[in-house]
């Protein structure tokens, strides 16, 4: 019976081979003496293998990154899988993206009007909506492959920082999707199903970013309070954030315990399944999200994520900063800050 050839062993990199059961790297002319003197170098017997075995020689032979595939493969070796699973998905997209349309093109001779080419090419094969967010975020991850380029010295200067290039303007966000207030969201919470409530009440008590607050568990309850490791930075910083008790904190969390059906975590469906699953939330919750959202007309609706807005106007910005497991103040302030600064009109009186 003839043997059916493995999907695994098609659109190999460049310089790649399957043979006698590993993959192989046919090494250029000339640099022998970077692979161990071979002219084919053996990578490993299964793809992840391969690469992780390439991407590790790469980073250890100076010189040896040239081009943008070679940068790619040591960025999703080191940089990528430090990030939360849901960052890991898109940006693996974007760069397979930057892989096709520049990975053989050396990583030196990329200049600034090489980014606006590629910028606008993306635009212009946009298939979804105006296509000027996907583009920014394919060429935000392309504007940080190049910060790394930087640290490891494949080049010398930055061809993209904000004085050499600029994202696309993108259209202005309805102000519909925004809630106006944290008194508008609690007044709103009675048309909402009961766990949809309890989830509100956390949100606007916390500002957990939705996939920390549909993660939650029992064992998130400490003795001194709520003790949540935002997801985003777990593989990173691994910065935890303790919410302390209050009573309207333990009343809040009390009311989640005593959702059906029981289990661990503190929301799941009646099926006791949960909300977020393999990096991405449920269309349960959206659907539930959506449903509450009928009730009331459209300049009154608002988004999940505008709620962690919401929280982040509160306070002084320090406070409203370590809330929301920011690194820096510079973040709150900049997409956060929802509230207008107060300022004593100068006074017309000089004595």
């Amino acid at each position: 019976m003839p043997r059916k050839r493995n999907r695994e062993h098609k659109g190999l990199p460049q310089r790649w081979r399957w043979k006698d059961g590993a993959y192989r790297y046919l090494v250029p002319k000339g640099q022998e003496h970077l692979w161990d003197g071979k002219t084919e170098f053996k990578l490993g017997k299964t793809r992840p293998e391969a690469h992780m075995v390439y991407a590790g020689r790469l980073a250890s032979i100076d010189g040896a990154i040239q081009t943008f595939n070679e940068l790619i493969d040591r960025y999703l070796l080191e940089v990528t899988p430090t990030k939360a699973r849901s960052t890991q998905r898109d940006e693996v997209s974007h760069l397979t993206k930057l892989r096709e349309m520049i990975g053989d093109n050396p990583v030196g001779a990329f200049k600034p009007h090489h980014a606006y080419q590629l910028r606008d090419t993306i635009h212009r094969g946009t298939l979804r909506g105006s296509g000027e967010t996907y583009t920014n975020r394919v060429m935000g991850n392309l504007k940080h492959l190049l910060t790394k380029a930087i640290e490891w010295g494949v080049i010398p200067e930055h061809p993209m920082t904000d004085s050499k290039f600029k994202m696309l303007p993108t259209p202005k966000k309805s102000q519909i999707s925004r809630a106006l207030s944290i008194e508008q969201v609690e007044d709103m919470l009675p048309e909402a199903v009961p766990w949809l409530q309890c989830y509100v009440k956390l949100k606007l008590k916390t500002g957990l970013r939705q996939v920390d607050l549909l993660l939650l568990t029992v064992r998130n309850i400490t003795p001194e309070g709520l003790l949540v490791t935002p997801h985003k930075t777990e593989n990173s910083t691994g910065k935890s954030i303790l919410f302390e008790w209050d009573d309207e904190l333990r009343k809040i969390v009390d009311q989640i315990k005593a959702l059906p059906p029981t289990s661990i975590h503190f929301f799941t469906t009646q099926q006791g399944k949960l909300y977020f699953i393999n990096g991405r939330r449920t269309t349960a919750f959206d659907s539930t999200w959506a449903r509450w959202m009928k009730w009331f007309a459209k300049e009154m609706r608002f988004s999940e994520r505008s709620i962690r807005n919401l929280v982040g106007s509160e306070d002084g910005l320090q406070e409203a900063s370590n809330r929301l497991g920011h690194a820096d103040t510079s973040t709150t302030a900049k997409y956060y800050r929802l509230k207008p600064t107060v300022v004593t009109p100068l006074s017309s009186n000089n004595s």
